[in-house]
């Protein structure tokens, strides 16, 4: 008769790697929830009507991805490149431009994709003229470069740098992204990517599955 005797630090391993397995199952669906509700979230606040940008915003958290209007002019003389932005395989720049509202304050909007060789053809309406669009919060990824504001480098839309680099005051705490793309209008608007992917289920499937493997494993080692 064969008999289960595991040593004891195989016993102790073999623990550790289910209780880890198990951690890890658990944080990914405790991710599905937050990104369930994210998604809920982003989908509620795109499908509401765009209103006028508020003077202030106490909660610039309770804006993301809201739909917006805003009547003022460009300051074209402190424009910003996000890089690198890909477009359809080609790698270019996102073009951040402040906006005055007539209103007051600055906003920094993304108008768009653009690349160097389209550097020439980019639109810069004049005079005063209203603009919609989706408010963003401004985040930097852990893989993103840092910034190097003295030689103009951007990796990411750093609001209070970026204020700082142009001498802007009164900047409201957000982006707003350019919600329409126009055909042969560069920038190209509409660079809100809202195809957020949510495999967290899967995830959370595949690190319990190993951790049910692990003790299987265990069991048939040291029968």
């Amino acid at each position: 008769m064969n008999k289960f005797r595991p040593p004891l630090a195989a016993t102790v391993f073999s623990l550790l790697s289910f209780l880890i397995l198990i951690g890890l199952g658990t944080w990914q669906v405790q991710r599905l929830h937050w990104k369930t509700a994210l998604l809920a979230t982003i989908s509620a606040n795109m499908e509401k009507p765009a209103v006028p940008l508020p003077e202030k915003l106490a909660k610039p958290k309770d804006w993301e991805y809201r739909r917006v209007t805003m009547t003022g002019h460009f300051l074209y003389d402190h424009e910003f490149l996000i890089k690198p932005r890909t477009r359809d395989g080609v790698v270019g720049y996102h073009m951040f431009t402040p906006f005055e509202r007539l209103s007051g304050g600055m906003v920094l909007v993304n108008r768009g994709w653009i690349s160097k060789e389209l550097m020439p053809k980019a639109e810069r309406p004049q005079g005063i003229i209203q603009i919609e669009g989706i408010i963003q919060l401004p985040r930097k990824s852990y893989w993103t470069p840092q910034n190097d504001p003295q030689k103009n480098d951007w990796y990411w839309p750093d609001v209070n740098a970026m204020a700082a680099a142009a001498g802007l005051k009164n900047v409201v705490p957000v982006i707003v992204t350019i919600s329409e793309k126009k055909p042969d209008v560069y920038p190209a608007g509409g660079t809100v990517e809202l195809n957020i992917p949510n495999n967290h289920l899967q995830y959370a499937i595949f690190w319990f599955s190993m951790a049910i493997i692990s003790q299987i494993i265990f069991f048939f080692r040291f029968r």
